[in-house]
């Protein structure tokens, strides 16, 4: 019974986000080419939720509107997709259609899921999300990693950095976000100490599973209580949700990394409190249980958060900013991976998709749903590539049958076709055996 228990515990936690968040993006995305289709005239043959063998459907319309078994999205199969499939003369195949109107049913797949990603973050705002305040915070130090190339580099706590390779930083979110994206490269670093100017060189470490930069700066937030485990030593003692730690025996937190570093190394050893609920200060004694040999006390430690609910109008205008700001962030992505800057290592396959999307939805809906728009966000821009045989593929075909006003020959478009389709395979192969080796580092 318990085994059950377990699988079916596991199947909720996991399976079951995955296939939703795959089932909202890839259906949304198939909704788009289905609906021009339709507006057009052309044939729509089949429309499936989910792949492989159909369970149960009707016909209407000329299409089979099907469930099938396997629930990881769907897809639309039109009429004359093909050359061979094309039938003389008959309006309603795609082939038989204007280079204009394949180009809207080609893209139309990429604009509904930009749509999907607009207005699910549109509806997040309306509903509000809890978010660390630092972020939009100036990067003023609070704390250094102990034996980091910022010691080495002479940066120090109430240093505020101005710049990085360049490049301004006025919050902490820019500073973050150059780190993240410079893995191993040494960057210059211009800050401001008592009121003057310094320079330094600043190595960024690399992440050795994901090849991402590692923060080792950090801004002195302030702690409070997140997650609480129930039966651990935080729950008995009292603590809740939202308390702010001050102290542990008598040394300031102002770091997340200062409080681990308390609990980590005093398993069972009582450690002295200071909490702040509500505007009052009071102390607990609590003592760290030993587990996987460091002490903790069953809680997630997190910076003060804040939640900003927008109006309609107010949402989406910040649901524009906010994609927009997603999409630069994939493009620069892009870029820096073309530069080598990056290694393929910062993608994410399916296993990483996978995890992610069951644990969002751990998280609460709305962290689930904004996961949902992000993934919706990038499987549009992706698929706007001129790379057979994504949509973007299929549109750079007709810009250049376009530009040379007549058609490519079906063997040419066969053969680039194949061409695309073995580079994506190699691609998603790479990819998930990149997966796999996060899972099991050697």
């Amino acid at each position: 019974m318990s085994w059950v228990l377990a699988h079916v515990s596991w199947i909720w936690e996991f399976a079951l986000p995955f296939a939703v968040v795959l089932g909202v993006v890839v259906l949304f995305h198939e909704f788009g080419h289905y609906l021009v289709a339709k507006w057009l005239g052309i044939t729509v043959e089949v429309f499936s939720v989910g792949f492989g063998p159909r369970i149960t459907g009707f016909r209407r319309g000329g299409t089979d509107y099907r469930l099938s078994w396997v629930p990881l999205g769907g897809y639309v199969k039109l009429k004359g997709e093909t050359p061979e499939e094309t039938t003389a003369h008959d309006p309603g195949d795609l082939l038989s259609r204007s280079r204009f109107q394949r180009f809207l049913v080609f893209v139309m797949g990429a604009v509904f899921n930009l749509i999907t990603a607009y207005v699910l973050t549109a509806v997040i705002l309306m509903m509000g999300v809890p978010e660390p305040i630092y972020p939009s915070q100036p990067p003023v130090v609070g704390e250094i990693e102990e034996g980091s190339p910022a010691v080495e580099a002479g940066i120090q706590p109430g240093d505020r950095i101005l710049s990085v390779g360049g490049q301004p930083v006025s919050t902490w979110k820019d500073l973050d976000l150059i780190i993240l994206l410079s893995p191993g490269q040494t960057k210059e670093v211009v800050l401001e100490r008592g009121g003057r100017r310094l320079t330094v060189q600043l190595p960024i470490r690399a992440d050795a599973r994901n090849s991402v930069g590692i923060q080792s700066i950090y801004p002195a937030t302030g702690v409070v209580v997140g997650d609480l485990q129930p039966g651990r030593p935080a729950a008995e003692a009292g603590l809740r949700r939202g308390d702010r730690i001050v102290s542990i025996d008598g040394v300031e937190m102002t770091t997340i990394d200062k409080v681990f570093k308390a609990i980590r190394g005093s398993a069972g050893v009582p450690l002295r409190f200071v909490i702040e609920r509500d505007g009052r200060t009071f102390e607990e004694i609590i003592t760290p249980i030993r587990e996987d040999n460091k002490g903790m006390i069953g809680f997630v430690p997190t910076p003060p958060m804040t939640t900003r609910r927008y109006g309609f109008l107010e949402a989406l205008g910040g649901s524009f900013s906010k994609n927009l700001e997603d999409a630069s962030l994939t493009f620069l992505t892009l870029k820096k991976l073309v530069l080598r800057e990056l290694s393929l290592r910062t993608f994410t396959g399916p296993i990483g998709l996978y995890l992610a999307s069951g644990a969002m939805a751990q998280e609460g809906l709305v962290y689930f749903l904004r996961f949902i728009a992000f993934v919706s966000l990038q499987l549009g821009i992706i698929n706007l590539f001129p790379i057979p045989p994504l949509d973007g593929g299929h549109v750079f075909t007709l810009l250049i049958e376009g530009t040379i006003r007549r058609d490519l020959s079906a063997q040419i478009k066969e053969r680039v076709m194949q061409a695309g389709l073995v580079l994506l395979l190699l691609f998603m192969a790479t990819v998930i055996y990149l997966d796999i080796s996060r899972l099991f580092p050697r």
